[in-house]
């Protein structure tokens, strides 16, 4: 190559890095950023839910050693910490259960309504809100009871559901409501006690009174 074709190419480099140069290392060093970016993401991702399950464990070692004053405090740092994780709507099922068995009715209702505003899980979903039908039920607050269960979706809970229905309807003495409701429940279950009690909640309502 002569000493001139070696000076245009030069040039040329030179001209094609000045229209593109500055572009081409934005991207190296966004790619750079992406993968380093990525290996960060899940570094910290992996940290967070290390400890959130640590705090979980607080909080299964303050339920098995009655403290309630444990519970709730691994939960409340769970839920301010890390409330994206599972771990913190499993804690505060379990500190729901926890505050209730102590007496503490309004805490347990707090709980369970955190985990079912915060929690992706399907399941968890709706044994929280079963399980805050119940605490409506005990309250005497039938009405509210009965808003829980319309629900378009019951995945596998169409039978819990059914019964808080019946149970609702029956306080509320609309009797004829809660028949259809504990006869409907009754053919999402099987041959068990659950299906056992059922039936009782349905002949204690008695033969239906036709017009």
């Amino acid at each position: 190559m002569s000493a001139y074709e070696e000076q245009h190419d030069v040039e040329r480099f030179r001209a094609w890095w000045k229209n593109y140069g500055n572009a081409l290392l934005a991207g190296i060093a966004l790619g750079i950023a992406l993968l380093y970016g990525n290996k960060y993401w899940q570094t910290h991702k992996e940290k967070e839910r290390l400890a959130a399950s640590e705090l979980y464990l607080e909080v299964l070692a303050g339920q098995q050693q009655h403290r309630p004053d444990l519970v709730r405090a691994a939960t409340e740092q769970l839920g301010k910490q890390y409330g994206s994780t599972p771990y913190a709507s499993m804690a505060a099922m379990i500190a729901a259960q926890v505050a209730y068995e102590a007496g503490d009715s309004a805490s347990a209702r707090a709980q369970l309504k955190w985990a079912l505003e915060n929690t992706r899980d399907a399941s968890l979903q709706h044994a929280a809100r079963l399980r805050l039908g119940r605490l409506h039920m005990s309250a005497k607050e039938f009405d509210a009871a009965l808003v829980l269960t319309r629900q378009k979706s019951m995945d596998g809970f169409a039978g819990e559901y059914l019964e808080l229905r019946g149970d609702a309807l029956r306080a509320l003495n609309r009797l004829d409501e809660a028949r259809q409701a504990y006869r409907e429940a009754l053919t999402h279950v099987g041959a068990n006690n659950y299906r056992t009690t059922l039936q009782m909640k349905l002949d204690d309502l008695g033969p239906e009174h036709k017009p």
